[in-house]
């Protein structure tokens, strides 16, 4: 390893359970920051551009995000993951990681112009292929971000994300200004990760540095192979209501689906991608010193809940008017599949963290499984509820299976790994209660409000006082889950 610098900010006496706690608050101001500038944008290009556009940007984000899932060939997780001195496993996971990028880059130059009609958005193909960039820049970004993450070093992170979203903000809006079109989202989508990328390497201290061991490589490609197959069946069971939506009602509606889904992960993004920054490296080194991951997942879940449940159940109930204040009335049509998308991104927060958790407990395989079922139940469930109730099918079908398919056989899958449910069960029932108190508020506030903008604004006063209010409460209960570890 190059440098000290993950050794350094990770001292001994922090102890786990602070270290988590720092790299917490840490990640949620870097997700914090990021939607707010990405909010922000939206708003901005939803005036400039036309759902058309969103929906070619949307088919080459489905193609990426595809790729993503595989192209460091499980690298990053084993990097996180690995107990004792990880120094060894560098160059194999380097080499893994590029050739990966590397491959997974020219795989899609060469299908973009089939993928691109398949996803029912044939004029796509070259911005599908330009996007592409960015699996061949994470190739190179896998390593260094898996040491910080590994290390919990979520200072760094924010500087390098934070200025990667600048960037990407900047380029995206002034492009859009100049009639660049959907182009402008993909120039500065790039054009940002190609920046974080090379911050990753230098705050990092992990320099590229190729070679081969065949031990490393069995260990990597062991675990990472079914880390790999859990990542691909996760992120198409996601693509799926986008692909469905592409093919068969047109591009014009992804574009709708597309602004909607956005708005529907605003609570959900700024809590997963928080607490997913942190989550297998905690619940890896928390099994690592013989720690009680029952308690750590119920208190770590549980809090987790009482942030994303009265934030889904709002999304739901005040779908139609935020579209309308938020974005105008053009994009009406976003709001039928909104209140689905919504309800489906709770389940999908509650998925996540299971996911982490069964990563960290060495259960990548039963995942993979879980994954596996989550996709052939979502697949003609969402091809049947398009055909018969168009972009209001596709919403609800993603939450019908999200709740009564994915979280129910993943509460399984942790159970198989030895994880008691009735932990998990116990930490759940705050954020419910949360949520029953939200939705009872918010149907009053639609039944006697006069306008959709007072709506949105009693609505988001309310959600926010039950949010807080919540965390305040049992906020205490991630302090004892967590003392366990430190």
């Amino acid at each position: 390893m190059s440098g000290n610098a993950p050794e350094v900010e990770a001292a001994p006496q922090a102890g786990l359970a602070g270290r988590f706690k720092r790299g917490l608050w840490l990640s949620l101001l870097n997700t914090l920051l990021s939607r707010l500038g990405t909010f922000a944008m939206g708003i901005v290009l939803a005036r400039l551009l036309a759902p058309e556009e969103f929906g070619l940007y949307a088919t080459a984000l489905v193609v990426q995000g595809l790729l993503l899932t595989f192209n460091d060939l499980g690298a990053a997780a084993s990097v996180v993951r690995r107990s004792g001195d990880v120094r060894p496993l560098l160059p194999t996971a380097w080499t893994m990681s590029v050739l990966g990028g590397i491959v997974a880059f020219g795989a899609c130059a060469v299908s973009a112009p089939a993928l691109s009609s398949a996803l029912g958005s044939p004029h796509a193909t070259e911005i599908v292929r330009f996007l592409a960039i960015n699996v061949l820049l994470d190739g190179f970004a896998a390593v260094p971000g898996a040491m910080l993450t590994r290390e919990l070093a979520q200072a760094r992170r924010l500087v390098a994300d934070l200025a990667g979203s600048v960037l990407n903000l900047a380029l995206t809006g002034t492009l859009a200004f100049l009639g660049h079109g959907a182009w402008s989202l993909a120039i500065g989508h790039v054009s940002g990760t190609a920046l974080v990328v090379v911050l990753l390497v230098a705050l990092s201290g992990q320099w590229p540095r190729f070679g081969f061991s065949k031990e490393h490589f069995a260990e990597v490609g062991g675990y990472g192979a079914s880390v790999v197959a859990s990542s691909i069946l996760v992120m198409l069971a996601q693509s799926v209501p986008q692909v469905v939506t592409g093919s068969v009602l047109g591009a014009t509606a992804l574009g709708f689906f597309y602004l909607a889904n956005n708005v529907a992960n605003w609570p959900v993004s700024i809590v997963s991608t928080t607490v997913e920054r942190v989550a297998l490296a905690t619940f890896s080194r928390a099994r690592e010193h013989g720690s009680d991951l029952d308690r750590a997942a119920a208190g770590v879940i549980g809090l987790v809940g009482v942030a994303v449940m009265p934030g889904g159940v709002a999304l739901a109930l005040l779908a139609e008017p935020i579209v309308d204040v938020v974005y105008g009335a053009q994009w009406g049509p976003a709001a039928m599949v909104l209140a689905g998308l919504a309800v489906a991104a709770v389940g999908r927060v509650f998925a996540d963290l299971a996911f982490h958790l069964l990563l960290a407990v060495g259960a990548p395989l039963s995942s993979a499984l879980i994954q596996l079922w989550w996709l052939l139940t979502l697949v003609p469930a969402t091809v049947v509820a398009a055909r018969l109730w168009g972009l209001a099918g596709i919403g609800w079908a993603q939450a019908a299976v999200a709740l009564l398919v994915a979280v129910p056989v993943h509460a399984w899958g942790l159970r198989k790994a030895g994880i008691r449910v009735s932990s998990l069960v116990r930490g759940i029932v705050p954020p419910s209660l949360s949520a029953a108190a939200t939705g009872g508020g918010l149907v009053l506030v639609r039944a006697f409000s006069p306008s959709p903008l007072l709506s949105v604004v009693l609505g988001g006063v309310l959600t926010g006082g039950v949010v807080a209010f919540g965390w305040f409460r049992y906020r205490h209960t991630l302090d004892e889950a967590l003392a366990v570890a430190g």
